[in-house]
Protein backbone atom coordinates (compact mmCIF):
# COMPACT_ATOMS: atom_id res chain seq x y z
CA UNK A 1 0.00 0.00 0.00
CA UNK A 2 1.03 3.25 -0.92
CA UNK A 3 1.83 6.62 1.30
CA UNK A 4 -1.36 8.18 0.01
CA UNK A 5 -3.82 5.18 0.48
CA UNK A 6 -2.34 4.88 3.79
CA UNK A 7 -2.87 8.50 4.64
CA UNK A 8 -6.42 8.71 3.37
CA UNK A 9 -7.18 5.54 5.58
CA UNK A 10 -5.50 7.24 8.57
CA UNK A 11 -7.36 10.63 8.05
CA UNK A 12 -5.44 12.54 11.12
CA UNK A 13 -2.23 12.52 13.13
CA UNK A 14 1.19 11.29 11.88
CA UNK A 15 1.78 8.72 9.60
CA UNK A 16 5.54 6.83 10.03
CA UNK A 17 7.37 6.03 6.91
CA UNK A 18 9.05 2.61 7.96
CA UNK A 19 11.29 0.67 5.74
CA UNK A 20 10.74 -2.94 4.57
CA UNK A 21 13.55 -4.74 6.16
CA UNK A 22 11.29 -5.77 9.13
CA UNK A 23 7.55 -4.60 8.75
CA UNK A 24 5.14 -5.26 11.68
CA UNK A 25 1.89 -6.78 11.49
CA UNK A 26 -1.03 -5.05 10.10
CA UNK A 27 -2.00 -1.77 12.43
CA UNK A 28 0.98 -1.73 14.44
CA UNK A 29 3.94 0.45 14.13
CA UNK A 30 7.98 -0.61 13.21
CA UNK A 31 10.19 -0.11 15.79
CA UNK A 32 11.55 2.96 15.85
CA UNK A 33 15.10 1.90 14.19
CA UNK A 34 13.47 0.72 11.50
CA UNK A 35 11.16 4.27 11.15
CA UNK A 36 12.52 6.68 8.60
CA UNK A 37 10.75 9.55 9.24
CA UNK A 38 7.13 10.95 9.18
CA UNK A 39 4.34 12.91 7.97
CA UNK A 40 1.53 14.74 8.98
CA UNK A 41 -1.68 13.96 7.92
CA UNK A 42 -4.70 16.33 7.63
CA UNK A 43 -8.25 15.36 6.00
CA UNK A 44 -6.36 12.12 4.94
CA UNK A 45 -3.99 14.06 2.44
CA UNK A 46 -0.32 14.23 3.39
CA UNK A 47 0.82 18.15 4.52
CA UNK A 48 3.15 19.07 2.26
CA UNK A 49 6.42 20.21 3.86
CA UNK A 50 5.58 18.17 6.97
CA UNK A 51 8.59 15.14 6.77
CA UNK A 52 10.18 14.79 9.95
CA UNK A 53 13.42 12.44 10.22
CA UNK A 54 13.35 9.82 12.13
CA UNK A 55 16.76 10.07 14.29
CA UNK A 56 16.67 6.66 15.76
CA UNK A 57 16.59 5.12 11.82
CA UNK A 58 19.65 3.04 11.44
CA UNK A 59 20.87 1.83 7.78
CA UNK A 60 21.83 -1.34 9.47
CA UNK A 61 20.41 -3.56 12.64
CA UNK A 62 20.34 -7.42 13.12
CA UNK A 63 17.85 -7.55 10.52
CA UNK A 64 19.47 -6.30 7.75
CA UNK A 65 19.92 -3.68 5.81
CA UNK A 66 17.42 -1.30 5.56
CA UNK A 67 15.24 -1.40 2.31
CA UNK A 68 12.90 1.33 0.30
CA UNK A 69 9.15 -0.45 -0.55
CA UNK A 70 9.16 -0.26 -4.54
CA UNK A 71 6.97 3.30 -4.49
CA UNK A 72 9.34 4.88 -2.42
CA UNK A 73 12.10 3.35 -4.59
CA UNK A 74 10.60 4.56 -7.86
CA UNK A 75 10.15 8.37 -5.96
CA UNK A 76 14.24 8.01 -4.92
CA UNK A 77 15.20 7.19 -8.41
CA UNK A 78 12.58 9.20 -10.17
CA UNK A 79 13.94 12.36 -8.54
CA UNK A 80 17.38 11.31 -8.32
CA UNK A 81 17.20 11.52 -12.21
CA UNK A 82 15.76 14.62 -12.43
CA UNK A 83 18.82 16.10 -10.36
CA UNK A 84 21.06 14.98 -12.63
CA UNK A 85 19.87 15.89 -15.81
CA UNK A 86 19.25 19.45 -14.18
CA UNK A 87 23.01 19.65 -12.98
CA UNK A 88 23.83 19.37 -17.27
Amino acid sequence: MNLKALAKWQKEGWLHIGDERNPPPWGRINFPEDIIGSVEIHDGVIKEGSYQAMPAHRLMTNNGIFQLSEPLTDVVINEAKKKASATK
